[in-house]
């Protein structure tokens, strides 16, 4: 494999061994000659790919499903953007975009529950909400569930480009994380304000990547891509569903915003960038913090990705079999690409 390296800089920083950002690695994989096998099913000259998991919670669990309907189809991403839950699914599949990663993803959701990563309080969650602090639940219990389920210690290890988005809670600004620490990136984008602390990184404050932007269309295409496959935590066409409690009222008020913005930026990007939307009515129906259904989000993105790809033009042939449930070897990924 010959690499045709087009920034000197990102050039640069790979022979001194310094991390690599997400347009470092981009840049640094540009192939002559074949493709890795992951992208045998893409054509040369067509391109850049990428995935962009969204925010969602516990409904989260629905983007493994949806993640095993692609690889079935043999469709892999050049790179991988992130935000909330969609960045902890993300990372996990970027670290080695597999089956055997789905398998281990699939381990990790069934294993999750509120009271492993919400601990409960000594005096009930009515006694959190009244002390004086900005947060309801510690993340003691969500930083030892990454800790225990993320193998890397710096974002730059992962098989496939990721990047991390979170927000700046001084300026609402987002910051894009493709180095460093995973789990300090991960705690931050995960850090719903009101619910879970602030993260601190260098002097500043961050919170949840989908206060600032959930779903990164734009920034996919300022990075090359011209596919996009958006793996959303629910359905662009809200149903009514009744809620039992403030929290899930403001949280569906979130989705409508970031919803309407996904179509501005479709609009936006309409005849450049080929943008196919993953969603599931099955996932906007789950409680809040509810993991009991995790195994049923799961099954359910799975089936209802499968039926969209089913009319879509096939890259390669299709794998037969519950992909996620059935762990194989992994090609050898080198760092470098070809993303």
């Amino acid at each position: 494999m010959i690499w045709m390296p087009d920034d000197p800089e990102a050039e640069e920083r790979a022979l001194t061994g310094r991390p690599l950002t997400i347009g470092d690695r981009l840049a640094l994989a540009r192939p002559r000659t074949r493709r890795h096998p992951l992208m045998r099913g893409r054509t040369a000259g067509l391109g850049l790919t990428a995935f962009i998991l969204a925010g969602g919670g516990n409904r989260g669990a629905v983007q493994v499903g949806m993640l095993a309907a692609l690889v079935e189809r043999d469709v892999y991403p050049d790179f991988i953007l992130g935000t909330s839950v969609g960045a902890l699914n993300g990372v996990g599949f970027a670290i080695e975009p597999s089956r055997a990663s789905l398998a281990r993803l699939t381990e990790q959701w069934l294993s999750a529950s509120r009271d492993t990563l919400f601990p409960p309080a000594r005096f009930g969650t009515t006694w959190r909400y009244a002390q004086k602090r900005p947060f309801v639940y510690p993340n003691t219990g969500l930083e030892r569930f990454l800790r225990s389920n993320v193998p890397i210690s710096d974002l730059s290890e992962t098989a496939l480009p990721v990047e991390i988005v979170a927000t700046n809670a001084a300026t609402g600004e987002p910051l894009r994380i493709s180095t460093g620490d995973p789990i300090k990136a991960l705690l931050a984008t995960t850090a719903l304000p009101g619910a879970l602390p602030q993260i601190e990184m260098d002097g500043r404050f961050y919170i949840d990547g989908g206060i600032s932007d959930d779903i990164p269309l734009l920034r996919a295409a300022s990075l090359g891509a011209t596919t996009v496959y958006v793996l959303l935590c629910g359905a662009r066409n809200r149903a009514a569903h009744g809620r039992s409690r403030p929290i899930e009222a403001v949280l569906e008020s979130f989705s409508l915003a970031k919803l309407a913005r996904l179509r501005a930026d479709i609009a936006a990007l309409e005849g450049r960038v080929k943008v196919v939307v993953l969603e599931s009515t099955a996932a906007q129906a789950v409680a809040w913090l509810d993991f009991s259904r995790s195994e049923h989000l799961i099954e359910e993105g799975y089936r209802e990705t499968a039926k969209l790809l089913a009319g879509m033009p096939a890259t390669a042939p299709i794998k037969r079999g519950r992909i996620w449930a059935v762990p194989t070897p992994a090609p050898a990924l080198p760092l470098t690409g070809p993303y």
